[in-house]
């Protein structure tokens, strides 16, 4: 069985360093262009240099991120870039723009591509379509259960990453526009704001208050280290580690746990992890606690992290009495605290600080100090960080750097010496890490008229590999060398065999280009779609008198669902096209698996909008005109080209360029069961949850309709072919 890889993230070289030190494979990070984490620290040219350098002296693979979406006129800039980290030796490239990775595909096909999380792949037909489009790996939504991931392993040849720790997003991946609506930031465009963590009030349709979470779209931190033995049994390729904004620390302490298990489980076929290593976990990062979100089955309330949405540390103890004109508290601790832990109480108001006073009393209580704020008796004391865990953690990477340092890991090389006849020594190398074998000879040297050199002797000055990357697994001396060579001779071969053994580890590519081209979609006349969410809403619309005294074509869209369980009743003359939802995992899937025959004789002459990878194939192999839709999130000329070369007619732009006015466009698709009819949120803003009963997951719109009539009209006037309206 090939082992399954352990993939860490790192923000900067503290992070990379914390991660090969503590048992990464392979290191995933981002450059200071074009990653979902803009605002993590990133590496500039020079440093992703050195960091792949570093990492391959170790055999630790490097993985770059560009998993945004690119616009027309930043594709010059972007293709420059690939072509930097080609040429540096990158392992591969994880892409969220289809259009970008089909250029790499096509004019450096030696270059791996990994489609990220945000291509939204959550089944095996998906998996697929990423395959023939030239992915090798792609990372699956971390919506799937157990049985879901294990069949898609057991069915493809492409390799399959699936996060098994850190921080979840409750909307599919790639499918978000909360924070680009609601402060112009994208997390497609590596913007994120994070509007899911903030405070949100529930309502139902009669306008009346729901009682729920503070925070009802954050979900606490994901934690698969129980089942990571499971997964590698699966199949899956890579167990990847969420955080490239997390703090060096917290990347040297789950790396090393999750490398402790993954090693135990194919040491000895099974684990159990230890109390103490799921509190260091719980310590270093938890958001009340872990979810292991959907792997067996969909958590319900169990996901979310309830009223605190950041770290929110360990549960040691409670509050009996502040000490009167100080800022010392009495506490009754059911743990260990030290002074230099951090410590939050969290009762109706949040106040905390690193302690600097500790005395324990002979009540049996302890004091503590300096801590500012009203507390009450009975509140809640949380260790929110361990001084001791957190200076062990900087003990793996602390005084190091991609240069030079005192490392801990270092790669295992076997060592060869012998003279000749001539009285030439010769130092050999060996590694696993290259087929290539490294030799250096010197010489000749002087017979010895007494006795063979001491191999003891020799021996010793082989072993000091120093600061290098490399260590001495084996040293096999030819016996009875009778030649007079210096200590220093020795010495000097052996830095110059790993020298070299360093350069031929370091990997460089030449002879990249960029040459692409693309297919123009045919162009239409001006067309105004209106986009509805159920059949319901289709059937009591009422068009705006402006809107229907344009001169355009007018078209409705309606769920595929809707429409099959409709068909007799929507008049054939009337121009009404159904769409596949872009997540339509579940009853939305199952439903078109049992009409698919009847789904395209009805559809053969007037098409399918479709806005994920899984049913494109499907559908074109079988005839239906096809349309891209929002959800491929289709952002430049390439990646239109691209889907127009497969076969699809018309393709929607993603929702990322459109234009405000232009309707409830939706915001976030969900599998998770919101309570309430709608959320409104500090600002007054009002999100409506929109439920259907054909699919398994929710979709959250704007409540207010947003429609600018003459930006539409504008539109038209430019010349925009088609327009869209969400409804």
């Amino acid at each position: 069985m090939k082992k399954c890889e352990l993939l860490v993230p790192a923000g900067g070289e503290r992070q990379f360093i914390a991660a090969v030190e503590n048992g990464a494979d392979a290191v995933y990070v981002g450059g200071k262009l074009f990653n979902a984490r803009i605002n993590a620290g990133n590496f500039d040219d020079k440093e992703l240099t050195d960091a792949v350098d570093f990492a391959h002296k170790r055999g630790v693979k490097v993985y770059v991120t560009m998993n945004t979406l690119i616009a027309d006129d930043e594709m010059k800039k972007a293709l420059e870039y690939v072509l930097f980290l080609y040429e540096i030796g990158v392992d591969a490239l994880i892409v969220q723009d289809v259009g970008l990775g089909a250029v790499i595909r096509e004019n450096l096909p030696d270059f791996p591509l990994h489609l990220s999380t945000q291509g939204s792949v959550y089944d095996l037909r998906g998996v697929q379509m990423a395959g023939r489009l030239g992915y090798e790996r792609v990372v699956l939504a971390r919506e799937l259960s157990f049985g879901e991931i294990k069949e898609i392993c057991q069915n493809t040849e492409v390799e399959i990453e699936v996060f098994v720790h850190g921080a979840l997003c409750i909307c599919y991946s790639g499918q978000c526009q909360m924070s680009r609506y609601f402060g112009g930031r994208s997390g497609n465009r590596g913007e994120c704001a994070q509007p899911c963590r903030l405070p949100y009030k529930s309502f139902d349709e009669d306008g009346r208050l729901v009682k729920t979470f503070q925070h009802p779209l954050s979900p606490k931190d994901l934690c698969l280290i129980d089942h990571i033995g499971e997964l590698a049994e699966a199949g899956v390729a890579s167990l990847k580690i969420e955080g490239r904004m997390k703090s060096p620390e917290y990347v040297a302490i789950v790396t090393s746990i999750y490398r402790k298990y993954l090693d135990q489980f194919y040491e000895k076929g099974s684990y159990i992890v230890t109390a103490e290593d799921r509190e260091a976990l719980e310590q270093i990062f938890n958001r009340g606690g872990f979810t292991e979100g959907y792997f067996y089955e969909n958590p319900g309330k169990e996901l979310m992290a309830g009223e605190i949405p950041k770290h929110r540390g360990i549960k040691i103890g409670k509050v009996v009495k502040k000490v009167q004109g100080s800022s010392l508290i009495d506490v009754k601790l059911y743990h260990k605290l030290s002074i230099g832990d951090g410590v939050e109480i969290q009762g109706k108001n949040v106040t905390g600080n690193v302690v600097t006073y500790y005395k324990e009393l002979k009540s049996g209580l302890t004091r503590i100090g300096d801590i500012k704020g009203h507390v009450e008796h009975g509140d809640p004391l949380y260790r929110i960080s361990s001084k001791e865990q957190l200076a062990a953690a900087r003990k793996t990477f602390e005084n190091k750097t991609f240069r030079e340092g005192k490392y801990l890991r270092r790669t295992p090389v076997d060592i060869e010496f012998c003279c000749d006849e001539k009285g030439f020594a010769w130092l050999t190398l060996h590694s696993a890490l290259t087929d290539k074998e490294i030799t250096v000879k010197e010489g000749p040297f002087e017979e010895s008229r007494n006795r063979a050199m001491d191999s003891g002797r020799i021996e010793k000055a082989l072993r000091k590999t120093g600061n290098t990357p490399f260590e001495a697994r084996t040293i096999r001396i030819e016996e009875g060398i009778d030649r007079i060579i210096q200590i220093s001779a020795i010495n000097d071969m052996r830095r110059r065999a790993l020298e070299q053994l360093e350069q031929v580890l370091v990997l460089r590519r030449s002879g990249g280009n960029f040459s692409a081209y693309f297919i123009s979609e045919e162009s239409h006349g001006n067309t105004l779609e209106f986009y509805f969410y159920d059949w319901e809403s289709f059937y009591n619309y009422v068009m705006p008198d402006d809107l229907n005294a344009l001169d355009v074509d007018k078209v409705a869209l309606i769920p595929l669902v809707d429409y099959e369980k409709h068909y007799a009743e929507i008049p054939r003359e009337k121009m009404v096209l159904p769409y596949i939802t872009n997540i339509s995992k579940g009853e939305e899937d199952q439903f078109i698996e049992a009409h698919f025959d009847a789904i395209c004789e009805h559809y053969r002459d007037r098409g399918i909008y479709i806005g994920n990878l899984s049913w494109l194939q499907a559908f074109l192999a079988a005839g239906v005109p096809v349309y891209g839709d929002y959800g491929l999130n289709i952002c430049n000329a390439f990646s239109r080209g691209l889907y127009c070369s497969l076969g699809l007619g018309h393709c929607m732009d993603s929702l990322e360029i459109l234009d405000d006015g232009l309707g409830a466009f939706p915001l976030m698709i969900t599998e998770h069961e919101l309570q309430g009819s709608r959320l409104i949120d500090r600002k007054k803003e009002r999100i409506k949850i929109v439920r259907r009963d054909f699919s398994s997951q929710v979709t959250l719109i704007p409540e207010s309709e947003n429609l600018e009539i003459k930006k539409i009209k504008d539109k038209i006037s430019e010349g925009k072919m088609i327009i869209r309206i969400y409804c």
